[in-house]
């Protein structure tokens, strides 16, 4: 790319955008130009920021009349270099396409922008009575977008599975600059070809999204956080499978004692209080009665029995659920 063809393409775009949508600044291009991977220099040669859907279509149009390179950021909490410019191109944030919608308390949808946080869009549901289930430790700044665009799993993925579950409709920009609207949010939709689950998972590679519509559903009852301490590797998932076949998990996380040594000292957590072994297991398990409380402390013992877990610790308040949390959700910010 040439200097000149830069020079083209943003001026093209300076006559559509606001002053401020266009940044070279050095902490910007810095700022913008990598994830959390942090093992690439960022060499971006622009950032910018479209405030709509017409807007990065005449992004893309004009990078395609001069041949630009885009890199599409959201949140920029990816750990696959995704979002990473490192080889002069420009990058599109979607942050201004934080927009959220009204909450569709009948078909359970919420229409969001690309750019909108996560936590925001749990929070917009939470306040209708609905639970957007999709979550992360980098809810508080990871984007719907980003979170589509990678088929994001996140904590609860094994009760909800991933994100590409909970996407009722996109709004995509090609890289030709079509502006495709894929899915029309029915639960009955046979309409034929169902080209949302083409770009869910493509980081970007076939378009950018700029609007996801998705869906809802009810919140879940009571949960408990346990976290058991485990001798052998594996044992893990003979622990999982003693806990599935009576509980309803909500989580099932697991990490090492190197790791919790780690996040234990950067975050300046107190120590567990578990016996030390090599391996620890994360739990969260929906209590909805005293009958799911005893078959947790069945679950325990049994465990204990066969060998599989040392020692437990189990939540007793929402406090300490996020405490226990905190051994997990920290591991990837402390490495």
């Amino acid at each position: 790319m040439s200097d000149t063809a830069l020079e083209q393409f943003i001026r093209k775009l300076r006559d559509h955008l606001p002053e401020t949508a266009i940044r070279q600044d050095p902490s910007t291009l810095a700022y913008y130009g990598t994830d959390w991977t942090r093992f690439v220099t960022p060499q971006a040669s622009a950032v910018i920021f479209p405030g709509s859907t017409e807007d990065v279509q005449r992004i893309v149009l004009a990078a395609n009349e001069h041949q630009i390179a885009l890199v599409p950021s959201g949140g920029r909490t990816g750990l696959s270099g995704g979002a990473v410019a490192a080889n002069g191109e420009v990058v599109v944030s979607m942050e201004r396409l934080n927009h959220i919608g009204e909450v569709n308390i009948i078909e359970r949808t919420i229409t969001v922008g690309a750019g909108a946080i996560t936590a925001n869009v749990q929070e917009a549901a939470k306040a209708h009575g609905l639970f957007f289930p999709v979550n992360f430790a980098s809810a508080g700044s990871s984007q719907i977008g980003g979170n589509i665009a990678t088929n994001a799993g996140g904590i609860n993925v094994i009760r909800y599975g991933n994100i590409r579950r909970w996407v009722a409709g996109l709004t995509v920009v090609t890289g030709r600059g079509d502006c495709l609207r894929l899915g029309k949010g029915l639960i009955k939709d046979a309409t034929g070809y169902d080209l949302r689950h083409l770009f869910i998972g493509s980081e970007g590679t076939l378009g950018m999204i700029t609007e996801a519509e998705l869906w809802l559903t009810a919140p879940p009852p009571n949960t408990q956080v346990v976290v058991l301490a485990v001798a052998q590797f594996s044992d893990v998932m003979s622990v999982l499978q003693a806990f599935r076949e009576k509980l309803n998990l909500q989580a099932f996380e697991f990490f090492s004692s190197v790791a919790l040594k780690h996040v234990t000292r950067h975050r300046n957590l107190p120590p567990l209080g578990l016996a030390p072994t090599p391996y620890y297991v994360l739990l969260e398990v929906e209590q909805p009665s005293v009958q799911s409380e005893n078959d947790l402390m069945t679950c325990f013992e049994q465990c204990v029995e066969q060998g599989w877990v040392v020692d437990g610790v189990a939540s007793q308040s929402e406090q300490q659920k996020a405490m226990l949390w905190q051994y997990r959700e920290g591991i990837s910010e402390s490495i």
